[in-house]
């Protein structure tokens, strides 16, 4: 679909924030991956030999092109971490490897860990947790360490604590997000100065700000406890191991799949934790290493069927009908790659060979770009990523491994696998056909979504409902701007008709609706605008935006109207404008020189000069906040003046006291009131 076709290559970036059909990221390893709630898929960091990177990715599946979101196009970059819990537009994780992810259920993107550099040159373990916001596109250091390397604090099983924190951790991709909203993690190396393959299991609780470490050992390098097949008991844990492939059932249980212990040894065993039971159940396959597994018939489910030995597997996804699906991955005792396809139904416990080689060390088919073909194929390899997308395809990036000329790098293709009909993802009729997906699904009020129709039963009629939307339905097959007035959550139901009969999805609050922020105060002091605070601001000077003017403070330069934009933490945005005059002149330090009464005033006022300008004639002018002039008069001073100045036919309002002569100006306010 996208990237090339050999190994190493370093990538288009094109420009931050613009999505074109040029730009790919570079070739990379072991980058961490999010799948968000509009279908798109991103990636950020992973490696090509000793060179880490940094930058945010993002792919739309419906529009086939990349988007550099954020980070550095330099490798090797250095994190900057800002203040922790605060998000920020400068604020970005360092260039990184084998990172944990997770996307928590209001679709905010959460990443923990890896190999790269903290806040400094030093290249380590990783233990910082951060939080990644769509709409404002910031990050934010919320949880541990900022220096590389750091140690881990486990505390006392089962009980959380602010101190506590898995530690400098990497390899490890099994992660989950429970019914609950909490992140888990399981084992990987930890790293560095107390390395070693770990077999925990951590629950970080989003609300509370702490980690809890569950289950398992705080000493590295423990064999795995297999017990009885099927059978869940305190004692069953998988050994400390690197681990890839990861899914969660629709019984809020955790599955993971191989990995590789300490001893160099790849597995083939299936696990699955009970977070309700705090239990380890070892469900499928060899608990002896490195087992070749067996094949069977390609497409067809069988109880003796097994996905050989492997690690590194990180491309994975679980499918509408709950079933498990993996990719390739590496036996790093035998030095094999593979490029195989599986499919596991948990409520079979049966493993099915859905495409690819039984034969390890294939290379790459590519074929033509974006032109399916029964002979293309993936090269076998390891350490790349993927998701599911629209119809139930499979798309994979990247990882180490043969490219299209029998070279083994790193790579940067892009693939769609699509499911021959003959093999069957789930039964008919458990398989909705109607789908749809929205361009947004986070917004603020007041704001328009527009919503695509995905469907593949060729649909010949369409009826959408809005829930909480402006219009609330419509029978268009691709409605555009459903706005939303009121903030909250909103379901939207899909109901197609075809020649056999109707279909009906809802997606449960799928548009999320954020309140707009309060219009900001702006306070001036002297020629300084501030304004109240709020988590990011853009100052403008008549309507065009000002450089690099994104602070609270902003100084005007000129006369004219000053705008500020501010935004919250959703992103949602509001503003304020005020006119700043400004006169080149400078007022009066010492007010018993200068001073105007009465004010405010009802239409007559005096001028008294006390002193401070030389004999001679001055000038006393009247001015509006344009900088228009409605009075002026000339006066000769001796060593003191009293001037009266009828303003009773001008307007209410504030206006400006100018007196100047060749060598001094000053100004003052004076608000008249009627």
């Amino acid at each position: 679909m996208k990237g090339d076709s050999v190994s190493s290559t370093s990538g288009i970036y094109g420009t931050q924030g613009i999505p074109d059909s040029l730009n790919t990221p570079p070739a990379l390893y072991e980058p961490c991956e999010w799948l968000d709630h509009q279908g798109k898929f991103w990636i950020f960091g992973g490696s090509e030999l000793t060179t880490n990177y940094g930058a945010l990715w993002t792919f739309d599946p419906l529009s086939s092109m990349w988007t550099w979101m954020s980070g550095s196009s330099s490798p090797n970059q250095n994190g900057i971490y800002g203040v922790k819990g605060t998000p920020a537009s400068t604020n970005l994780p360092g260039a990184r490897f084998c990172a944990a992810s997770w996307i928590d259920s209001s679709g905010n993107f959460w990443m923990y860990g890896g190999y790269g550099r903290a806040s400094t040159n030093a290249v380590g373990g990783l233990s910082d947790l951060w939080n990644y916001n769509l709409l404002t596109n910031e990050w934010t250091w919320v949880n541990g360490s900022n220096i590389v390397d750091a140690a881990a604090v486990f505390g006392t099983q089962g009980v959380s604590d602010t101190i506590n924190t898995p530690g400098g951790r990497l390899e490890t991709a099994a992660t989950w997000v429970d019914d609950s909203n909490n992140l888990w993690l399981f084992g990987g190396i930890l790293c560095c100065s107390a390395s070693g393959n770990m077999n925990d299991v951590w629950k970080y609780n989003v609300s509370t700000n702490q980690w809890t470490w569950m289950k398992g050992s705080n000493v590295p390098n423990q064999p795995s406890v297999h017990g009885t097949k099927g059978v869940p008991a305190a004692s069953n844990t998988p050994g400390g191991r690197r681990i890839y492939s990861h899914w969660k059932d629709e019984q809020n249980k955790f599955w993971i799949f191989g990995g590789q212990e300490s001893t160099n040894d790849c597995f083939g065993d299936l696990w699955r934790y009970d977070p309700a039971t705090n239990e380890w159940t070892w469900m499928s396959g060899s608990n002896l290493p490195n087992t070749l597994g067996n094949y069977g018939t390609q497409c067809a489910f069988d109880s003796i069927n097994a996905p050989p030995s492997r690690m590194e597997n990180r491309y994975y996804f679980t499918d509408s009908c709950s079933n498990f699906w993996m990719f390739g991955g590496t036996n790093t005792a035998s030095n094999t790659y593979r490029n195989d396809v599986w499919l596991y139904d948990p409520a079979l416990n049966e493993w099915k060979w859905i495409s690819g080689s039984s034969s390890t060390n294939q290379d790459g088919a590519y074929g033509t770009k974006n032109v399916p073909s029964v002979t293309n194929h993936p090269g076998a390899r390891y350490g790349g990523v993927a998701w599911q997308g629209p119809n139930e395809t499979l798309w994979l990036f990247g990882g180490n491994g043969y490219d299209g000329d029998l070279n083994i790098g790193e790579l940067n293709d892009l693939w769609r696998f699509d499911p021959d009909s003959a093999c069957i993802i789930c039964e008919t009729e458990n398989l909705s056909l109607t789908s749809f997906s929205a361009l947004d699904t986070t917004i603020c009020e007041k704001f328009c979504v527009d919503f695509v129709d995905a469907s593949t039963s060729n649909p010949l009629a369409w009826e959408w409902i809005f829930s909480g939307g402006t219009p609330s339905s419509s029978i268009d097959q691709n409605p555009l701007q459903i706005c939303y007035q009121i903030p909250g959550t909103y379901d939207v139901t899909l109901i197609t008709t075809t020649s056999s009969g109707n279909d009906t999805l809802t997606l449960s609050d799928y548009i999320t609706v954020y309140p707009t922020p309060a219009i900001p105060t702006i306070t001036q002091n002297g020629y300084t605008l501030t304004s109240s605070p709020a988590a990011s601001y853009q100052w403008q000077f008549n309507n065009i935006d000002i450089a690099s003017a994104t602070n609270q403070s902003y100084t005007a330069t000129q006369t004219g109207f000053y705008t500020v934009t501010i935004a919250d933490s959703n992103g949602c945005t509001n503003a304020a404008t005020v006119y700043v005059l400004i006169t080149g002149m400078m007022d009066l330090i010492n007010d018993d020189d200068f001073s105007i009464y009465p004010n405010p005033s009802s239409g007559t006022i005096f001028v008294v000069w006390v002193s401070g300008l030389k004999r001679g004639e001055i000038i006393i002018n009247v001015l509006n906040t344009l900088g228009q002039e409605i009075y002026s008069a000339r006066e000769m001073v001796s060593d003191h003046l009293v001037k009266e100045i009828d303003l009773s036919t001008i307007a209410e309002g504030i206006y400006f006291i100018e007196i100047k002569n060749e060598d001094t100006s000053a100004r003052k306010k004076i608000v008249l009131t009627k």
